[in-house]
């Protein structure tokens, strides 16, 4: 295809039905766009190991963006360049001993290995334990390399706390999101060369598609810049606000299969 746009797709809230379905319509009208001769591309926060199922249910043979940018591979291509971001192990040790007290638990990940402050059912769906090798304890004696992210889980109402410490300490050095709604204890520490935007702008000159040819879907305060930096985002109707500002179009749901609708609609299916 001589104009193939560049389709990125966010998973949870967005492209899944729930937390662990994509549903046959959804896959269907994907592989219909795919087999256009347009580039489809995963770009979530999730590990590797639970974004698989989807990536090979949509019979993906792209690279994937994985933990909102910390990694970028290619599945089914040895030869591609892998990229990496990974947060100092020096700084994790330095949060954790400064602000323990406002910690109630917390993890952090490199590839497979899930390294865990306390075993607990509450963390678990955050985690994606599936596929995964948890080592649990404390991060001073289990925790040897860089990971490529770190959540932290704030005591009730210690949040703000916890943004203030980064702020003074961390600027320009880590990043940070606060989920927010029912999740406002989850915050998501990174580096400033994480980003989902970051990501977008890896895959536009990879595949050398312009920025109007890049049609993005997000839910999430993570897909604010890549829904900014795209030629066209579009939103999710139960995205965040900031989402929203920043898209060109908002669709449905994504439990009223929002993305599947735009695509047919965009494409003419």
């Amino acid at each position: 295809m001589n104009n193939p746009y560049l389709i990125l797709l966010d998973l949870d809230g967005t492209t899944l039905y729930d937390w662990q379905t994509l549903n046959d319509e959804t896959i269907a009208v994907i592989r219909q766009v795919k087999a256009l001769g347009h580039i489809v591309c995963i770009v979530t926060g999730r590990p590797y190991r639970s974004s698989k199922i989807f990536y090979d249910k949509l019979q993906l043979d792209t690279p994937i963006i994985n933990y909102n940018g910390a990694l970028i591979h290619h599945p089914h291509n040895h030869h591609f360049d892998e990229i990496t971001r990974e947060i100092d192990l020096n700084n994790i040790l330095k949060v954790f001993n400064d602000i323990s007290h406002l910690i109630e638990n917390a993890f952090c990940e490199y590839y497979e290995d899930i390294y865990l402050y306390k075993m607990s059912e509450d963390i678990m769906p955050l985690i994606h334990p599936e596929g995964g090798n948890i080592i649990a304890g404390d991060f001073k004696q289990t925790l040897k390399l860089n990971p490529n992210g770190f959540v932290l889980l704030t005591y009730p109402n210690k949040h703000n706390e916890v943004g203030k410490y980064l702020d003074e300490n961390f600027k320009g050095i880590l990043n940070y999101r606060n989920w927010g709604g029912e999740y406002s204890q989850i915050i998501e520490i990174y580096t400033p060369e994480t980003s989902k935007g970051i990501g977008l702008n890896y895959l536009s000159t990879y595949f050398e598609i312009p920025k109007e040819k890049i049609l993005a879907f997000g839910d999430g305060e993570n897909d604010v810049e890549m829904i900014r930096n795209a030629g066209i985002g579009v939103a999710m109707a139960n995205a965040v606000d900031s989402v929203k500002k920043e898209a060109q179009h908002i669709t449905k749901s994504n439990s009223e299969n929002g993305v599947a609708t735009f695509l047919k609609e965009f494409f003419n299916l």
